[in-house]
């Protein structure tokens, strides 16, 4: 391959109904890990009680964002929300006008205290009117600073009669947890009910999750990816959901530039490698993977009801 060449795969040359490893999230595409599936239901059940502020908080790529747009559709239409996709304001007015414009409010114009008169306003009378609370998610949290925190903590404390007029979720990464230790932030941290934590996957659920996008994606598994190959792009992306992506989709590219029928190990270590990913431990792993030294325990878990 040329320095600098631009690899493309096309999804019909391997029979996928689309790309099987997105670039973005897609709740379409969720796998659910024993992981994410103990922080959704923990972040599910604090907000069916009631709690002002959760967090959520995880190292890059591990799928806090997908996680949230499952969040979104678990709670359904009937609970409104605001999802903010990112910590980044511009002072405390900021923030408010784009809770405001998520909420399909009026902002234009309007000065930071009537900003917020308007925005207390909305969240008393929709409690009154539904007996339920706007849930008003945050990304990228630990961008925030200590005002807007504070900010965030007061809308947190709002309450009508029978119950909380709004619940906040913060979802970042681990710095977050530093950012409130700072003593200015005492009252916040004493109001954050539960903390729910992403982690890497397990090298068997991530070889589980490469061959779940690809059997969402309408292909078998095996007929795709060899178990080497598997058991490689598993490894050398360390568990984490946005590696896996990358490495599994740019595999397919190599793959398809080199019109083979699969993905081989070869395949993977060059995408890893491209990625920067690759180690010479999993050079060793290619190694006894020829041997089938290694794969068979990730093949007997992951692969399991593939056949027939």
């Amino acid at each position: 391959m040329a320095e600098g060449e631009v690899i493309t795969m096309d999804a019909t040359r391997f029979g996928l109904r689309r790309r099987p490893f997105p670039a973005t999230p897609d709740p379409a595409c969720y796998y659910p890990s024993d992981g994410h599936e103990r922080a959704l239901a923990q972040l599910l059940q604090s907000l069916a009680d009631g709690e002002g502020v959760v967090l959520l908080t995880g190292a890059p790529g591990v799928g806090k964002t997908l996680l949230i747009h499952c969040l979104l559709e678990r709670l359904g239409p009937d609970t409104a929300t605001a999802f903010l996709t990112n910590g980044h304001f511009r002072g405390v007015g900021g923030l408010l006008q784009t809770i405001l414009y998520d909420l399909s409010l009026p902002y234009e114009g309007r000065g930071e205290q009537e900003m917020r008169l308007t925005l207390t306003d909305h969240l008393l009378k929709h409690f009154a009117a539904e007996q339920k609370a706007v849930v008003l998610i945050v990304d990228e949290a630990q961008h925030l600073d200590a005002d807007l925190l504070e900010e965030l903590r007061m809308l947190a404390n709002l309450e009508a009669p029978g119950g909380r007029a709004v619940q906040v979720v913060l979802v970042g990464q681990p710095s977050l947890m530093e950012n409130l230790r700072r003593p200015e932030l005492a009252a916040l941290r004493q109001r954050i009910a539960a903390r729910a934590e992403l982690g890497a996957m397990s090298l068997e659920e991530a070889a589980d999750y490469l061959l779940h996008h690809l059997r969402s994606a309408g292909v078998r598994p095996e007929d795709l990816f060899a178990d080497e190959a598997v058991e490689l792009l598993a490894r050398g992306a360390l568990g984490v959901p946005r590696l896996l992506n990358q490495a599994a989709h740019k595999a397919l590219a190599l793959a398809a530039q080199a019109e083979a029928d699969m993905v081989d190990a070869e395949a993977a270590l060059e995408a890893l490698a491209a990625l920067g990913l690759e180690t010479e431990a999993l050079a060793e792993t290619a190694g006894a993977l020829e041997n089938d030294e290694v794969f068979p325990r990730i093949n007997g878990q992951a692969h399991a009801g593939l056949q027939g």
